[in-house]
């Protein structure tokens, strides 16, 4: 027999009745004295007189028993199960079971030093409940207050639906006489990984002047938090059960990669942890398993960054299931590795999905927890906090832009070299994003044919800055272009100046600090010569939306406009598209398409980025595009030669 449908049953005593006599077997949906030993032999000692509430058939007792609790009596409203419950505990001396009504108790004050309810609040309190249903609540809460010993404890095991939560914090709380603790349980006596939760009251010898302390013992740690508000005791079992729920997801194979984050003390400063679990699509089941810690500073890198790039890293790693941890730049790890393993070691334990030697593996990284070596940092009003960094990947090093507000965020990152006078600069010439080799690879496009003539007069703007290495890169390998570059944060452009070593006084490029959008709107007014043949946008959106890349403001019918308005009559758009959701870019592309009939797309060989290429001439008025002899095309002097080709071999028309 399974859990009533309807919530009313469970206060229905004849549903109850019905429930025992059709189900013969222990009933521990909540768990058995195994799951419950931790919490118990915590906080109770043989000597305690037990209470419990609405036993039913369940074998806590006995086994509570059975590990020395010996002044144990149970109570429950049918006197059917008190009945079964006597006979088989008839050689268990001093173990007493009766016929009882918790919201009724007939035992004398301060008689128990422990209740137990182990279910009945949840029974008796469904999420509809009435009045009379809280009523006799409010009664068996205080008949519990009444009868239990000062110092006592009342153990409540629970499911922690938010409205028990919140029924029990509001009576007991305002009372200012009980410590109120919430304890995670690991139950698996169910067959069934429920979050269960133990609500533990300590009851003081009088009310005090203050409200007493709220404190949570998480899955996730191995010490008790104290918590500042009832609201945030609350959000805290609300977390423990969602980590619950993922913990279930992950105790079978998966299909798709999942993620969780852990947040630290402070939440303003992002997730400590977000761990990935990603496992091997070619495999049935897991039968190896480890976890990865990135450091910070290689953490944005395709491989750790990307899902198509976790793949790889799995199967690079030899694992079936790898979990892999990001730390989080805003936090500090002063114990670094071994602080690491502390926090989140117990938890990844969790997700070992193996059937044996679970608990055992190997925690692997790259480095250390911080690789980085940050170079200048500060805060802009508009990006917030940045940082410039550099780290060394694959015997290279690079420098990059960090945008903190979010956790794998690259804004710009530069090869570096060194100079004739054995000096570290920047290396313009090489471009180090994916994206920007192939928005050099759309120019194959171009009716200019700019990749094929090194002096061909070409006016362009790249519509966010960064860094300013795409605007660099245009001005160092296309002798007569002319470049403005436009950007909404004036902070940006400094760093670009002083750390990216951006070519700022050079005669051929403009910046403009300014909303692009309202640049396109004033240059789509001017007359032809004074627009653009080129238009490049390279504006980042928000990391977690379903759209990275543009923000969905630059695609608006008024924006595509001004973007087609802005160009020449033989003008061409390079867009940066990046989202995860198919079906949202090939709207997307339909939507460019309004505006430039003639539409391209360059692939990327890593990940979900693409550009795509809008000409604003018509198909029936062009050759066909053959990636092949373009890139026969492409000048053997043009910076990442080898990477634009590749490029321009993934150029691909859009029907």
């Amino acid at each position: 027999m399974s859990a009533p449908n309807e919530p009313q049953s469970f206060t229905d005593p004849a549903y109850w009745k019905n429930f025992f006599a059709k189900r013969k077997s222990p009933f521990e949906w909540y768990g058995d004295y195994n799951s419950l030993s931790k919490v118990i032999d915590k906080y109770l000692k043989p000597s305690d007189s037990f209470l419990q509430l609405g036993c039913g058939n369940s074998e806590l007792a006995t086994q509570l028993y059975d590990n020395g609790f010996h002044n144990i009596l149970s109570i429950d409203v049918e006197p059917s199960v008190i009945a079964d419950q006597i006979r088989k505990n008839k050689e268990r001396p001093g173990m007493l079971f009766s016929t009882g009504d918790a919201a009724n108790l007939t035992m004398a004050d301060g008689s128990h030093t422990v209740v137990i309810d182990k279910g009945t609040l949840d029974a008796l309190l469904p999420p509809s409940a009435s009045d009379a249903d809280k009523a006799t609540v409010t009664k068996m809460f205080d008949e519990v207050h009444r009868v239990l010993a000062s110092g006592g404890r009342y153990m409540i095991v629970t499911l922690a639906q938010p409205h028990i939560t919140e029924f029990w914090i509001d009576h007991f709380f305002p009372l200012k006489q009980y410590i109120l603790r919430v304890q995670k349980i690991e139950n698996k006596a169910s067959g069934f990984p429920m979050p269960v939760f133990c609500f533990i009251a300590t009851k003081m010898r009088a009310p005090m002047p203050n409200p007493l302390p709220l404190e949570v013992l998480r899955s996730s740690s191995i010490r008790t938090d104290r918590i500042e508000s009832t609201e945030d005791l609350k959000d805290a079992i609300k977390a423990e059960q969602e980590l619950s729920q993922f913990i279930y997801l992950c105790s079978k194979k998966l299909d798709v990669e999942v993620s969780i984050d852990f947040h630290g003390e402070d939440p303003a400063l992002g997730p400590r942890y977000r761990i990935c679990v990603v496992d091997r699509p070619e495999k049935t089941k897991i039968e190896s398993f480890a976890a990865f810690v990135v450091p910070i500073g290689r953490d944005a890198e395709w491989l750790f960054a990307s899902p198509k790039g976790r793949k790889a890293l799995s199967s690079q790693c030899g694992r079936d299931r790898l979990v892999i941890v990001f730390l989080n730049r805003n936090q500090h790890y002063e114990k670094e590795m071994d602080e690491v393993k502390s926090d989140i070691g117990h938890f990844v334990g969790m997700l070992d999905a193996r059937n044996s030697d679970t608990g055992n593996y190997e925690i692997l990284s790259v480095g250390g927890v911080d690789v980085k070596r940050t170079i200048s940092s500060g805060r802009s009003e508009i990006n917030g906090g940045w940082s410039v960094e550099e780290v060394t990947v694959d015997e290279r090093q690079c420098r990059r832009l960090v945008f903190l507000n979010t956790m794998n965020l690259i804004q710009s990152e530069a090869y570096l070299k060194t100079s004739k006078k054995k000096q570290t600069v920047i290396d313009l010439d090489t471009l180090a994003c994916d994206f920007h080799r192939m928005m050099i690879g759309s120019l194959a496009l171009s009716h200019l044919q700019p990749l094929a003539k090194i002096d061909t007069p070409c006016r362009m703007a790249v519509l966010g800055l960064g860094g300013g290495l795409l605007a660099a890169y245009l001005l160092r390998n296309f002798k007569k272009a002319r470049v403005t570059a436009v950007e909404l944060d004036p902070e940006v452009s400094k760093i670009a100046n002083s750390h990216f070593s951006f070519p700022h006084s050079d005669a051929r490029v403009q910046v403009i600090i300014q909303d692009a959008l309202v640049h396109l709107q004033e240059v789509a007014e001017k007359p032809e010569e004074e627009k653009y043949d080129v238009i490049f946008v390279d504006v980042s959106g928000t990391q977690n939306a379903a759209l990275q890349c543009p923000p969905p403001a630059f695609l608006t019918p008024e924006a595509l406009s001004n973007m087609k308005n802005s160009l020449k009559e033989q003008g061409m758009l390079s867009l940066n598209l990046v989202t995860r959701d198919s079906e949202l870019g090939k709207s997307i592309k339909k939507d460019i398409a309004e505006y430039f009939p003639t539409l391209y797309t360059v692939l990327s060989c890593e990940d979900v980025n693409e550009v795509v290429v809008g000409l604003k001439a018509p198909k029936n008025s062009l050759k066909a595009v053959v990636p092949q002899k373009l890139m026969n095309t492409v000048r053997k002097d043009l910076g990442s030669h080898n990477e634009v080709v590749a490029a321009v071999s993934n150029i691909r028309l859009v029907d």
